[in-house]
């Protein structure tokens, strides 16, 4: 076997260690998991007690404003969670790229459980606007996938302050105002409330910013280690 092969065979059990742990510690904190739940719960309440049905367009936007604050709430904790011992001991074991995969691939599976946890209840409170169900999984599964990365290279930034919450909130949602107008475009489509025939232009667009932050997180996460 290649030496190359085997390197990317051992980084891949690496990273699927760290993912494994980022799991169990989270099974064993149920609190937060179950935080980011009671939250979808009582704002598609909120939603259902205001509305009843609400109409595609203000169901999308209800939909993603909703889920784009849970994505908040359930990345804030990504850095926050071990000890600065923890990190020293990671940084003798793992390479930065493998910690910092491990870390994004975590966040986009929990935040594709939450996409579909909350289009369940929201369709159960507030009724199902979306016909076109491939583009819109497509779009969740685009929105989770961007959102992970640039969430988890937003708190390796903010862990260093004294004012994480804070200051992811305030670097996180600019940056999300890109990402979020192309997820709007392509949901009214799945809802069926654009005339736009051909959305693969909207798609194109949001999978080349969801690229590009890809591939800056990449590029930028190892000199944020390192210091």
């Amino acid at each position: 076997m290649p030496a190359e092969t085997c390197y990317l065979y051992a980084a891949m059990n690496r990273i699927w260690t760290l993912v494994s742990t980022e799991a169990r510690i989270e099974l064993r904190e149920r609190y937060a998991l179950s935080g980011i739940l009671l939250y979808v719960l009582s704002a598609a309440f909120i939603v259902f007690s205001i509305w009843r049905e609400l109409p595609p367009k203000e169901w999308g936007l209800a939909f993603w404003v909703i889920f784009l604050f849970c994505a908040l709430m359930a990345v804030l904790k990504t850095f926050g969670k071990e000890s600065e011992g923890r990190y020293f001991y990671y940084y003798t074991l793992y390479h930065p790229l493998e910690l910092f995969l491990a870390k994004a691939m975590y966040n986009m599976v929990l935040l594709l459980f939450i996409f579909l946890v909350l289009w369940f209840t929201l369709s159960i409170m507030a009724g199902n606007q979306i016909i076109r169900f491939g583009w819109f999984l497509t779009t969740g599964l685009l929105a989770g996938t961007g959102l992970s990365f640039l969430l988890t290279l937003i708190t390796s930034i903010a862990i260093k302050t004294q004012q994480n919450a804070s200051l992811t909130s305030v670097m996180a949602l600019p940056l999300m105002i890109p990402l979020l107008i192309n997820i709007l475009r392509l949901t009214a489509y799945a809802s069926g409330t654009t005339p736009d025939d051909n959305p693969w232009n909207e798609l194109m667009m949001l999978s080349g910013i969801i690229s590009l932050v890809v591939g800056l997180s990449i590029w930028l996460f190892p000199y944020l280690w390192r210091s």
